[in-house]
Parts: C-alpha cells; structure tokens; sequence
C-alpha cells in the first residue's frame, strides 16, 4: 500500500493514509478504546473527535517515517522548520538532542537538511519512498545511522559503544529518551506514567556531551523542530541534578500532550492499560 501511496503527489499518499488509519482505529476497540482514555485523560471537551484525530496522526507520522510522496531533498526542506537553533549552535563540543515519541517522526535526515550533521540512534527501519531512488537523494541514502534494525535485537549495547565513540569525537547524536533499552525511570505525566530509558544519561555521563531536549510538532504542513536550552549542570550533586532533569522533562512531556494532544499516538498506546508503562520501540 505504501508503494502504491507513494506514487501521488505529495500531500495525497498521506491524507489518504490518515484517513485510513483514523476508520482501523476506531473500527478497532483496543485502538478506539486507548485513543478515547487519552482524550478523556486530556480533559477534551470532544473526547470522540481528538480520538479520531489521534489515529488519523499515526498515519501521518508512518507516512512522513516513509518521506511517502517526497521526490527530493528540497521539497522536504521547504516544509521544515526550526526554533531554538541558538542553542545547538552555541555548542561546541558534543551533544545530545534528545527526542521523544510525541509529534511527527525526526531521523537524521531532517537535521541534515538543516544543516547539521547528527547521528541518528535507536530504531531504523528502511524507506521506501521512490525518492531515494533518484540522484538528489543519495547523499542522504547512503547514510548508516547507528541503529537497531528490525529483527535484531541483541545489539543495543553495541549501538550505543559506537554512539559513545561519534560523541567522543565532537560529534552530534539524535536518540529518543523514551526508546531502545531498559526502562530506567518514569515520568508521573498528568495522564499516566511515562517510561524513561537510561541510554541516554549514560552516553552523558561517560562523554560530558550536553543534552539538548528537542520536540517536534505539525502546524499544518509544517514541520516544526524546537531545541530547548541544554539541561542544567550547575547541579554539583549527581542525584540532585538528575531529580531536576526528570522534572524538566515531566512538564516538558505535560506541556506537548497539553497543547497537542492529537499528535501524541505512541501516549495513546499505554493509555489502553492505565497505570502501566513500558518502553515503546
């Protein structure tokens, strides 16, 4: 179907497949069921309306995973955006942008076309937009991001030795804090608990590399990337800094789902299963 979607003309292969995912979701009483508690968690005054939305997001993020109906670097570039590159800017040494599953997908490829070369690490599944077939794509396409693919999933701890090394080296890494690996903590999110892994905050600790939150969003057909400030250090107590970052990102986490509750469908997964969380790939 993906194959067949990406021969329209972008936006059409991803409208018709937001649309497809919003009718199985709701035909689908475990999806209906976690799109609806979600909705109702968030307070909304139209529970069934955001829970449609919700589903009918997932099929925009599998299609902008798959750059569905992207014909060149160019066209993507043009409904990009960025805030906050200030931020990653002033950062000289290594660093970390760390992500989240909220809001559309992000690989290396978004921040490459931006300008900056980042790494990204965790889950890499392989594209099939007929835009990585064509010359202006294969700079991109030949990139080998450090990542765990799809039936192989002993390696971790060798993604993130080889992360550690790109970071030792000046280098600049995506990974998403709630992806890959063991859960480490949880997040007390206004809507439930939020599974938390800990690679991350060991990449920081064995390099010093500065962690940059960095969250995504949809408005409209715009891709829209924020970089937050790098997380405090002044903290001289290890456990005390730690306790401050997990607060940062509670409301940082509590603040999206707030005011985009539609774009928030890896949330809406757990919410089938109140008080239960559990990393999400």
């Amino acid at each position: 179907m993906l194959i067949l979607l990406d021969i329209l003309p972008w936006p059409w292969g991803e409208d018709i497949l937001a649309g497809l995912f919003m009718l199985v979701g709701l035909a689908q009483p475990s999806r209906r069921r976690a799109a609806v508690v979600l909705a109702r968690a968030g307070a909304s005054a139209r529970p069934w309306r955001l829970a449609a939305a919700i589903c009918a997001f997932r099929g925009r993020w599998v299609a902008r995973a798959q750059l569905l109906g992207v014909r060149s670097p160019a066209q993507l570039r043009h409904r990009l955006v960025i805030e906050g590159a200030e931020h990653l800017d002033s950062i000289r040494g290594p660093a970390i942008l760390l992500g989240f599953h909220l809001g559309p997908p992000c690989g290396e490829v978004i921040f490459r076309l931006l300008g900056y070369p980042v790494t990204y690490v965790g889950w890499h599944d392989r594209d099939v937009s007929m835009g990585w077939w064509s010359e202006e794509w294969r700079p991109f396409a030949a990139s080998t991001p450090l990542s765990r693919a799809a039936g192989d999933s002993g390696n971790w701890a060798a993604v993130l030795y080889h992360a550690r090394r790109v970071l030792l080296d000046g280098g600049k890494i995506h990974i998403r804090v709630d992806g890959e690996g063991r859960e480490a903590f949880r997040l007390p999110l206004r809507v439930g608990p939020w599974s938390i892994a800990g690679g991350w905050l060991a990449l920081h600790q064995l390099t010093g590399a500065s962690v940059l939150p960095v969250v995504h969003h949809l408005d409209g057909r715009q891709h829209v990337i924020t970089i937050r400030p790098p997380l405090p250090t002044s903290e001289s107590d290890p456990q005390k800094r730690l306790a401050g970052w997990l607060d940062l990102l509670t409301r940082l986490f509590d603040d999206f789902v707030e005011r985009f509750p539609a774009q928030c469908p890896h949330l809406a997964m757990l919410m089938d299963k109140p008080g239960v969380a559990r990393t999400i790939g």
